[in-house]
């Protein structure tokens, strides 16, 4: 599957910014942390706005969309934290790049607890990266942090030890965790180094981080 994806993926990398292809690469990482026997997925945020989130996983999985247009279900998260599905009614929730962007997250991450009836996987940023840290310190600002109100911007500041703690206070325990390296300029890093860094020094390089969770 990996070999396909990678063909699919060429298509876009033409077309599609730096940050863009930084995510694209999130997406080939969480796709190889879903477990074999998972066929129905529900991805919560699926990235309306450069829509290759969205149809990475449907190609792959019967999967239902949710984000605030252009979605199987086109719903603000920040307007109304139901989701429209009955209980145990897909094998997987994707929660990937949008807790951070909503004001009520907690209750999207119990909505998604009772939506799935197998596996939750949660991809979450380190805003205190290294060169993230650097650009603070010069008031350059990074992400949504210090550009100002976006209606759909980052409305929470996650680091490592907190989305830790998060975990552990929801699910108890996860089955899968992976730190992924990003930074400016760090595809010209080798990717054997980028791994070492994240994993070694994940508060400085992972800038992000994603939990597999299997449901009790």
């Amino acid at each position: 599957m990996k070999s396909e994806l990678n063909k699919w993926s060429e298509k876009y990398k033409k077309v599609i910014n730096d940050n863009l292809e930084c995510h694209s690469d999130r997406f080939f990482i969480m796709e190889d942390m879903i477990p074999k026997e998972v066929k129905k997925v529900l991805d919560v945020g699926s990235g309306s706005g450069y829509g290759v989130g969205g149809a990475f996983f449907t190609k792959y999985y019967d999967t239902i969309n949710l984000d605030v247009k252009n979605a199987d279900i086109n719903q603000d998260l920040n307007l109304n934290q139901k989701i429209p599905l009955e209980t145990n009614s897909v094998d997987l929730v994707i929660l990937s790049g949008i807790l951070e962007h909503l004001t009520f997250w907690k209750e999207i991450i119990e909505e998604s607890k009772r939506v799935s009836k197998k596996y939750i996987l949660i991809n979450l940023p380190n805003e205190l990266t290294l060169d993230q840290r650097i650009k603070y310190l010069f008031g350059i600002g990074c992400g949504y942090s210090l550009k100002g109100y976006d209606p759909y911007g980052h409305k929470h500041f996650f680091t490592i030890k907190p989305i830790e703690r998060i975990v552990k206070e929801f699910f108890g325990d996860y089955e899968d965790k992976v730190y992924i390296f990003r930074s400016n300029g760090g595809r010209f890093i080798p990717k054997s180094i980028r791994k070492i860094l994240a994993n070694t020094f994940p508060s400085l390089f992972a800038k992000e981080i994603c939990y597999l969770i299997k449901l009790k």
